[in-house]
């Protein structure tokens, strides 16, 4: 739907590799959590669609406006043609608080990362526990599904959906 807030910005060719055979109204790469979204956790928990592809590998970049955080990994996809949630990786720099984070994450389709691969993005943004708690029951999602929509309420934040993502378990 049009109001649907849990695809970023650049998916590309309907969120499949070109050398994926795709059959009609599958759903292609896309992101399981809103795209804005707010954490209580040091390191947040991303979750993903993750279709069947020839892809193995995803691509995932986290940085701030200042670029003084500038975290980039490969991270091994356990399957395909399934839901795929993993923990900002141990080696990764924790959040700082009050301070939004762009994220991408993009299949890897051939041996190397391709600006034509698909590609999901969106923002994260480490907040206290009680300047969120405000947000829970008049946020903008149902948190079952991870799914936000902005037209239903505010949040906390100018321009965020008044969710938060606590993490729901580490695949790898």
């Amino acid at each position: 739907s049009p109001d649907d807030d849990t695809k970023g910005a650049g998916t590309r060719d309907g969120g499949y590799c070109t050398q994926d055979e795709v059959a009609e109204g599958t759903p292609g790469f896309s992101v399981l959590m809103p795209v804005e979204s707010e954490t209580i956790a040091q390191r947040p928990t991303f979750s993903l669609y993750i279709p069947e592809t020839v892809a193995r590998k995803v691509f995932f970049s986290l940085k701030d406006a200042e670029e003084e955080y500038d975290y980039q990994t490969i991270i091994t996809l356990p399957k395909t043609g399934s839901e795929f949630s993993f923990l900002l990786p141990e080696d990764a720099p924790d959040l700082k608080t009050n301070t939004p984070y762009q994220w991408s994450i993009s299949l890897i389709c051939q041996q190397s990362l391709d600006p034509n691969d698909p590609t999901v993005t969106g923002v994260i943004e480490r907040v206290e526990s009680q300047e969120i708690t405000g947000n829970r029951e008049r946020g903008t999602g149902n948190g079952e599904q991870g799914t936000g929509n902005r037209e239903q309420g505010t949040g906390n934040r100018e321009q965020g959906t008044g969710n938060r993502e606590q993490g729901t378990g580490k695949v790898e």
